[in-house]
């Protein structure tokens, strides 16, 4: 039951009381006013419990209404009449319908026992306000089977209350992964796209301390790609931001959602069901002519794309987007730990792969000949955590059925390559993608090497 319903409930619970409490006055003076009177008070914080209205303290704890229920079915010595009869079937109902949500929402494992106790017996010796004092009386054993058959219904209401509360405790569990897996999707994220152009920041200002000796002319024609690259890593952290916020409007909004009782537990959602990214945040390998262009005019290493006509056409849009990490990724490393890189190529190709066609990626850096490449760290280290890294993309590409190897290349170089398998659907095209419009890419004049 969702917030929007609740004032429908409430005026509809207000006028049942109203209609109670003047069926109370028309009937107390032959009902007794302690058969009224309790009635009213099971019936009323019933519907109050159901409406979700205000209370105070003292009148949220349904156990108070099941025991004066049970010091009345205790004192009570008759006489039965049609509207002892009329108040008895009222405060049955009442009780059966404060177990549910007493069993679904109360807090403590042993208040919700000893709650529940309380209510189903309160259930179970309803009966004998009526059976002894019948003219002639009931039969014992014909009160014993109506108490059992109320206890029956009591442990009803109780198991529909548990099972009510097992789904609100999976669904609360569901939606505490979904919110780790969100913020985990944040890390990736920042590591993947902020970090790579920081450390775009990162190079070139180290390019500029080394030539503002020699040259500061040079050095300061590095500013204007140092604030580009700034700005691109900004843009990066406002559009998590942004993201961040909106995964927390839809859990307010699933939270509630799915309050009431007929909420449905909802299980962990997989990765295809995320929401897509929104135009601004292209994240696929339809964006690589972009991003080697960017990591070219950003750092002091040209990029060089390597992509035949329709290579990148039809993929799929989990290998697209993994793909596109990993080269990213890629070209971070080179500019972490490739200092003597002067080249960097990026290749595309469709190959054959288990019976079918995969995508090859490989990123290649490459220094000039006789140039020893400085010690570099391992593309792969240990790690405390995962999801982080190309640690964690290769555990991305083998969720997709496909590999990432990252080694040593050639003399002085460093080679990372992916093979994700491709669907049968996902047949390239006789046009030219327009995105991959650029098949090779280099670096513009001035380069700072």
């Amino acid at each position: 039951m969702s917030d929007r319903h609740l004032p429908v409930l409430r005026v509809l619970g207000g006028l049942l009381f109203l209609g109670l409490s003047t069926a109370a006055w028309a009937t107390a003076s032959t009902a007794g006013v302690a058969i009224v009177a309790v009635g009213l008070v099971t019936a009323g914080t019933a519907v109050a419990t159901a409406a979700r209205l205000p209370l105070p303290p003292a009148a949220r704890r349904p156990w108070l209404a099941a025991a004066a229920s049970l010091v009345v079915t205790a004192c009570f010595q008759g006489p039965v009449v049609n509207a002892t009869g009329w108040w008895w079937a009222v405060e049955t109902c009442a009780l059966l319908a404060l177990l549910v949500p007493t069993v679904r929402r109360m807090n403590g494992r042993a208040g919700v026992i000893a709650c529940t106790m309380v209510l189903g017996a309160a259930v179970a010796v309803l009966p004998l306000r009526i059976g002894p004092h019948l003219t002639p009386p009931a039969a014992a054993a014909e009160i014993g089977v109506l108490c059992l058959f109320w206890s029956l219904l009591a442990a009803g209401a109780a198991a529909l209350g548990g099972y009510v509360r097992g789904q609100d405790s999976r669904r609360r569990r569901a939606l505490a992964d979904q919110r780790r897996e969100q913020l985990l999707e944040v890390a990736r994220d920042l590591h993947d796209f902020a970090s790579h152009d920081v450390m775009g920041v990162v190079v070139l200002v180290q390019a500029a301390r080394l030539l503002a000796r020699e040259d500061p002319g040079r050095a300061v024609e590095l500013l204007p790609r140092m604030e580009e690259a700034g700005m691109q890593a900004l843009a990066v952290m406002d559009r998590t931001v942004r993201t961040l916020n909106a995964q927390e409007d839809r859990d307010r909004e699933g939270d509630a959602a799915g309050s009431g009782d007929a909420a449905e537990p909802s299980g962990r959602p997989p990765r295809a069901q995320r929401a897509a990214p929104t135009r601004d945040r292209q994240r696929d390998l339809g964006e690589l002519p972009a991003l080697a262009d960017r990591f070219t005019r950003t750092g002091t290493v040209p990029a060089l794309l390597d992509v035949p006509a329709g290579v990148l056409e039809g993929l799929p849009v989990q290998v697209s987007a993994t793909g596109y990490r990993i080269v990213m990724e890629s070209l971070t490393n080179v500019r972490r730990h490739a200092p003597a890189a002067v080249t960097v190529r990026i290749a595309t190709r469709r190959v054959p792969y288990g019976g079918g066609t995969a995508l090859h990626l490989t990123v290649t850096d490459a220094a000039e000949a006789g140039v020893r490449a400085a010690e570099r760290t391992s593309p792969l280290p240990e790690r405390s955590r995962g999801g982080l890294g190309l640690a964690g993309l290769t555990d991305r590409a083998e969720a997709l059925g496909g590999t990432l190897t990252a080694g040593p290349h050639g003399t002085a170089g460093w080679q990372v390559a992916a093979t994700l398998p491709l669907p049968d659907s996902a047949a390239p095209t006789s046009g030219r993608h327009e995105r991959t419009a650029a098949a090779r890419h280099t670096a513009p004049e001035g380069t700072v090497v």
